[in-house]
């Protein structure tokens, strides 16, 4: 008897601590996934903007960005709503990079909310890579880019797109940029991607080196824009009785008959002139009908005889072609000094005498520069190098090498990450250079003349 009311005892103390505990179960699961505030700091006011990244589980599509203005705002989510794995960016307009981090897990904000250094900013809100072929952007290709962290992400270029693939939240630092073009051609590149940029979309140019069908140029699709304009569309109703308007009717008829009406009295006029001139009379005269009237004077005619033609422009031999200073009796002038171009920018530079070895720009980013190349030269990137390309990111620190031998000059690939290609081809070691070779360096195709 004693022992069984020791067990309904036992049975009701579990009950009420079931009954006391199963509310606070239910608050934490509530608080764990609930909508939730975030604050957020960052370095500087400024104008930035605010996104949440979805993860796979989520169950509402992305939101509006949402903007400020200050160095902190207050935002809400719902990890239930974004996913688990959900991430928050924010995007500094002025210097356009991004700061992203989880919501949940390692990494995550702590209690006190998410304080944003300038250092945090590690990622690129656009990256716009695009891929031309002498100049012109192609028409298709596939572009993947593959950056220092995450999974590669590929992009299809299409006519809509003018050549260009975009690319979103790219983490700064080296990637490297893959190309599938043309019968499954294949070109790759590294880029150096950092945070110091101007401001908006990052801008990255990749010239394929074999041919490739590209887009014409803006004027020429404007031109076939307004022929496609002039062209008879069929409507939804065509079975529906329409007016037939004549040819000639309205404002164009109207211009086409007074065209006709002064195009006829020209006509009349030289007619009147010619008879009145007696040219009408003497014509009539030598096919034997006699004629009254005034006749051609032919005593004071004069055979015509061409012009003579300007005397030919003979360049001074003394001065020289490219800067027009004159020469010393070495053949040398002011320009033959410049060093290869270091300094100047891409479409004033200007180096080599008559005669001398030289790049000259062609298309590219340093298009009509003329670069000497008469002493051994090292071209690449960084500002030491005799030739300097560093507008270009997709050269080299020190890409290549060259150097006279005699008659000739030898190009070298000094190890570059994107090659040294001739003639469309990339070399491999050294390569002797002919006056007319096409030599790619990065961005930049040059014409080798000697």
């Amino acid at each position: 008897m004693r022992s069984s009311v020791w067990a309904r005892g036992v049975v009701v103390a579990l009950a009420a601590l079931l009954a006391v505990g199963a509310p606070y179960a239910v608050r934490a699961q509530t608080a764990d996934t609930g909508r939730k505030t975030l604050e957020i700091t960052v370095p500087e006011e400024g104008e930035y903007f605010v996104r949440f990244l979805p993860s796979s589980d989520a169950r509402q599509p992305a939101q509006l960005p949402m903007r400020f203005l200050d160095r902190r705002t207050v935002v809400e989510y719902d990890l239930a709503e974004i996913g688990k794995k959900a991430q928050v960016a924010v995007d500094d307009v002025k210097t356009g990079n991004t700061a992203i981090r989880p919501l949940h897990g390692p990494g995550a904000p702590g209690a006190g909310g998410l304080d944003l250094r300038k250092t945090d900013f590690d990622h690129i809100r656009q990256v716009d890579i695009r891929v031309t072929y002498g100049g012109k952007p192609v028409k298709a290709a596939q572009v993947t880019l593959a950056g220092r962290s995450g999974a590669p992400v590929t992009r299809t270029v299409d006519p809509a797109k003018r050549g260009v693939a975009t690319f979103e939240d790219v983490p700064v630092g080296r990637a490297k940029v893959t190309v599938v073009y043309g019968d499954k051609l294949t070109q790759s590149q590294d880029v150096d991607l950092v945070s110091d940029h101007p401001a908006g979309p990052v801008k990255v140019d990749v010239a394929v080196a074999n041919s490739v069908p590209v887009l014409d140029e803006p004027g020429d699709r404007a031109s076939d824009a307004g022929k496609t304009a002039g062209a008879s569309t069929p409507t939804a109703d065509s079975g529906a009785p329409r007016e037939t308007v004549p040819a000639s009717g309205g404002v164009v008829g109207w211009i086409g008959n007074l065209l006709g009406l002064l195009i006829a009295g020209g006509a009349i006029y030289l007619l009147y002139r010619w008879a009145k001139s007696g040219g009408m009379a003497a014509t009539l005269q030598k096919a034997g009908i006699e004629v009254s009237g005034p006749t051609a004077d032919t005593t004071s005619a004069t055979p015509w005889s061409p012009a003579a033609p300007p005397p030919p422009v003979v360049a001074d031999p003394s001065a020289c072609q490219f800067c027009g200073q004159p020469k010393d009796a070495s053949g040398r002038c002011a320009c033959s000094d410049l060093p290869g171009a270091a300094g100047l920018s891409a479409a004033g530079a200007v180096g080599g005498g008559a005669g001398e070895p030289r790049l000259i720009g062609s298309v590219g980013v340093y298009a009509g520069a003329i670069f000497a190349v008469s002493s051994p030269t090292t071209i690449g990137r960084d500002p030491s190098n005799t030739i300097a390309l560093s507008n270009d990111n997709t050269v080299s620190r020190r890409h290549a090498t060259i150097t006279p031998n005699g008659s000739e000059c030898i190009v070298a690939d000094e190890g570059s990450s994107n090659g040294v290609y001739v003639n469309g081809v990339r070399i491999s070691g050294t390569h002797a250079l002919k006056p007319g070779d096409e030599v790619q360096i990065g961005a930049t195709r040059f014409r080798f003349e000697a």
